[in-house]
């Protein structure tokens, strides 16, 4: 089964010669290839015109009106979210440490209190939105539940190391 190759095409000597027409067919065989693939890149071009106009159409068309957010709320918003990020983390550490239910209570109240307050100087805030004050009593109303999570965690860890004192002692 193994052959020469070189030998095989030694005995055909019709394959040595081209035809007198070859290069002809060559030449109208390509052109006819490249007629074809014009013919299909112009619809493809004339869908992608149409699929970009109606996107822009839609998208015109429904667009929702955007309100202005001015850079004062903005500023507002992004404090707010910091603080109620941190006073969840500190809330969920003092759950963490916090043996006494009773205490838990008594700070979710006390929380909840002042997310009322919260609530209350918000709605202020909505309606006058360049006032300096409302806009500090948001941020002081944020800081206080912030510290007063932090100082009950602060006196729970005093309380946990005098216990262990305690304990050591005796």
């Amino acid at each position: 089964m193994k052959q020469d190759i070189r030998e095989f095409f030694k005995d055909q000597e019709d394959l040595k010669t081209p035809p007198r027409n070859h290069r002809k067919e060559f030449l109208d065989k390509l052109k006819a290839q490249n007629q074809s693939k014009k013919v299909s890149r112009k619809w493809l071009k004339v869908v992608a015109v149409v699929i970009v106009a109606l996107t822009l159409g839609f998208t015109v068309l429904y667009k929702k009106p955007t309100e202005d957010v001015s850079p004062i709320i903005a500023q507002v918003e992004a404090v707010e979210a910091e603080y109620l990020k941190e006073i969840d983390a500190e809330w969920d550490n003092f759950i963490a440490i916090a043996d006494d239910e009773v205490l838990v209570v008594r700070f979710r109240k006390r929380l909840d209190d002042l997310d009322k307050d919260y609530q209350l100087i918000a709605e202020q805030f909505k309606g006058d939105v360049n006032n300096i004050q409302v806009v500090e009593a948001l941020v002081e109303n944020l800081q206080t539940r912030l510290q007063i999570l932090k100082d009950i965690q602060e006196h729970i860890k005093i309380l946990n190391q005098k216990n262990e004192q305690h304990e050591k002692s005796i």
